[in-house]
C-alpha cells in the first residue's frame, strides 16, 4: 500500500499536458510532449521565449528587426531567415511549435497555422496580433506568458515575468506623477511619408504608461501618415524614433534636421529626439521596462525645460 501510495504521489507531482490551448480566440491543439524544437519567427516572439527560458528549445529565428543584431546567431539561436523563411526552410527544422509576433508570419498554405497543425505542428501568434484583439495590449502580455507558460512548463517564470511588467508599470505611472503629459511623435518609418501609429497602435499605452501621451491618440487607426506641414502645426514635445534595419533611427534623425519644415520643429532644434530599438515599441516582455525607461527620459526632459 505505501509503494502504490508513492506511485500516485509520483504521478500527480508530474507536469499535466493539457491537449489543448486558447489562442486568437480559438482552441488548438497542444503537443503531445512539451515542445523541444521550437521555431520563432519574429525577434519580439523569442525574446519572450528567452526570457521564459526556453533558449534550449528554440532551433530557429528568422525576421531580427533591431539595428546591430547579427543575422547568423540571435543569443545562440540559429537565423534560419533574414525575413520570413521559405516553406522548406521551417519544415527543415523539424519544429514542433512555431511562434510567429506578427500575423504576416504566418504564410498560406502548409506554413499557415492551419497547415502547420495538418503536418502536426502547433502554433502561436501573439494575442496583440490576433484579428479583431481589443486594445488592452498590457494584458495580452500577460495572457502570452501564462499561455507559453503552460505550453513550455515554464509557470514559475512566467508569473516572475507577469509581476515584474506589473511593478515597472507601477514604477513608470509613480514618475510620471500628475505633470502634464508630453505630447510625443512616433515617427515608425519615414520611407513613405512620415508613418506612425493612432489610438489603436501600441505606442498609444505605452506611452500613456510612461505619462505621455501619443500626438495621434485621437485618431482612431493604428497606421496612420502625417504631412509636414501638420507635425508643424502640431509642434510635439518630442519625437520618439524606431531604430530598425529597414529604417534607422539615425536616418530619420538626418532627415529631421535637414528637412527645411521639419527643422523647425521644437522638439528637433531643442534636440529632444528619443532613438528606441524597434521591437522595444511592440507589447512583449520587456515592456514594462521600456515604459519605465521612457518615464525616466520624459522625467528628466522635463528637469531640463523646468530649468530654463
Amino acid at each position: 500500500m505505501r509503494m502504490l501510495g508513492f506511485v500516485a504521489a509520483l504521478f500527480c507531482a508530474l507536469p499535466v499536458l493539457a491537449d489543448s490551448y486558447r489562442n486568437c480566440g480559438e482552441t488548438w491543439n497542444a503537443p503531445a510532449t512539451p515542445p523541444s524544437r521550437i521555431v520563432a519567427l519574429n525577434q519580439h516572439a523569442a525574446d519572450l521565449l528567452l526570457a521564459l527560458g526556453a533558449g534550449p528549445a528554440l532551433v530557429g529565428v528568422a525576421y531580427l528587426d533591431d539595428t546591430g543584431v547579427p543575422q547568423s546567431e540571435y543569443f545562440g539561436v540559429p537565423v534560419i531567415a533574414p525575413r520570413y523563411p521559405a516553406s522548406e526552410v521551417l519544415y527543415a527544422q523539424n519544429p514542433d511549435l512555431v511562434i510567429g509576433g506578427f500575423a504576416s508570419a504566418f504564410g498560406h498554405g502548409v506554413t499557415s497555422r492551419s497547415g502547420l497543425g495538418r503536418n502536426g505542428v502547433a502554433s502561436y501568434l501573439l494575442e496583440s496580433a490576433c484579428n479583431g484583439h481589443s486594445l488592452d495590449y498590457f494584458e495580452h502580455i500577460r495572457n502570452d506568458l501564462s499561455t507559453l507558460g503552460a505550453l513550455l512548463h515554464k509557470q514559475p517564470q512566467a508569473r516572475q515575468l507577469s509581476k515584474a511588467l506589473d511593478a515597472d508599470l507601477k514604477r513608470a505611472r509613480s514618475l510620471a506623477g500628475s505633470d502634464r503629459p508630453l505630447s510625443v511623435f512616433y515617427l515608425d518609418s519615414e520611407i513613405n511619408g512620415l508613418d506612425s501609429e493612432g489610438r489603436r497602435g501600441f505606442v498609444t499605452p505605452l506611452l500613456a504608461a510612461a505619462g505621455a501621451r501619443n500626438l495621434l491618440a485621437d485618431i482612431n487607426q493604428y497606421r496612420v501618415t502625417v504631412s509636414r506641414e501638420t507635425l508643424l502645426a502640431s509642434d510635439p514635445d518630442v519625437i520618439l524614433m524606431a531604430d530598425a534595419q529597414w529604417s534607422p533611427a539615425s536616418r530619420k534623425r538626418r532627415l529631421l534636421m535637414q528637412d527645411p519644415v521639419l527643422s523647425t520643429l521644437r522638439a528637433v532644434r531643442e534636440g529632444r529626439m528619443i532613438d528606441i530599438p524597434f521591437t522595444h515599441l511592440l507589447p512583449t516582455v520587456n515592456s514594462g521596462g521600456v515604459a519605465l525607461g521612457l518615464a525616466q527620459q520624459f522625467r528628466a526632459l522635463r528637469v531640463i525645460e523646468a530649468n530654463h
